[in-house]
């Protein structure tokens, strides 16, 4: 086939979509494919030919990418692609209503609190105060966190929102969740085997997950709660996600499974956990990639 992967884009997660592209595009290529890597920072979607590519596989993250904006300029191009609707995009990408989806639907999702840059640095903080306990920091519409904070100690609180503000004009203040760090893939609404993630950093920070070596990951661990994949295929079917996704959790002491995020456009690079959990299952990178293309083409919108 003809196969066009976008990778690049301007947000903050450009490097690792790069990457991510450049594995998907190597893959594919390996597997016999014509393949051409697109940057939209360089090149309007929308301009792009129809009639050149069979599909397009998004390795775009991030705003611009996992949004919904990417999504719509391929369907308006006429181009086939992997991956979930501009709508269902929008809605993931958006960790606030994707919380209230879920917990209306009675996923477990962290409670959490919403402040806003427009007000004071002080009513902020005086807000999480409020709120009480620990808690994590975190722009709603970012990824591969960027702008998340752990704040234990009251005296972090205002550097913590100043960091998140500098991502988005809110900032989601949930509940830390103290427990094990644990991810499920989906593939078109089957779950691939769950991933334990161990850090060697304080969590798994943007560091944790692209460059260093020494985070462990833990394949199918047998302790872990026998309902995590179901909800993870739940989840998505909620939020109306197709193609490969990955839902990221944590899993407390009493075994209970808080959902934190999902991810339509999940990482693909050499530390990535798709490609890890595929592996754990017989399937390359190439394969994973092709069995989704062939969905998509089996099944169009």
């Amino acid at each position: 086939m003809n196969i066009l992967v976008l990778a690049g884009g301007t947000s903050s997660e450009r490097d690792v979509s790069l990457e991510s592209g450049r594995c998907v595009a190597d893959a594919l290529r390996q597997a016999g494919h014509h393949v051409d890597v697109v940057d939209p920072r360089d090149t309007a979607v929308e301009s792009l030919q129809r009639a050149r590519w069979d599909v397009a596989v998004p390795m775009v993250h991030g705003t611009g990418g996992e949004d919904g904006v990417l999504q719509q300029q391929l369907l308006n191009a006429g181009i086939p692609y992997v991956g979930s609707s501009p709508e269902a995009s929008e809605l993931t990408f958006d960790k606030i209503r994707t919380n209230g989806l879920l917990r209306h639907s009675d996923i477990v999702v962290p409670d959490g609190i919403i402040v806003d840059s427009r007000h004071s640095l002080q009513e902020n903080s005086e807000a999480v105060a409020a709120f009480g306990g620990q808690v994590v920091t975190k722009p709603p519409r970012q990824g591969s966190s960027i702008g998340i904070s752990i704040v234990r100690q009251a005296e972090q609180v205002e550097a913590a929102l100043s960091l998140a503000f500098q991502f988005d004009a809110q900032c989601l203040v949930e509940r830390f969740i103290s427990g094990r760090e644990v991810t499920v893939p989906v593939v078109d609404g089957a779950a691939l085997p769950s991933i334990e993630i161990c850090p060697a950093a304080q969590w798994y920070d943007y560091e944790s997950k692209y460059a260093d070596d020494r985070t462990e990951y833990w394949i199918s661990p047998e302790d872990l709660p026998k309902t995590l994949s179901q909800i993870a295929v739940t989840a998505c079917s909620i939020c109306g996600v197709t193609g490969i996704a990955r839902v990221d959790f944590r899993v407390d002491e009493q075994g209970q499974p808080w959902l934190l995020e999902i991810n339509t456009v999940p990482g693909m690079t050499s530390h990535s956990l798709v490609p890890k959990a595929a592996a754990a299952v017989g399937l390359s990178l190439g394969e994973l990639c092709q069995r989704a293309i062939a969905t998509r083409l089996s099944t169009p919108p």
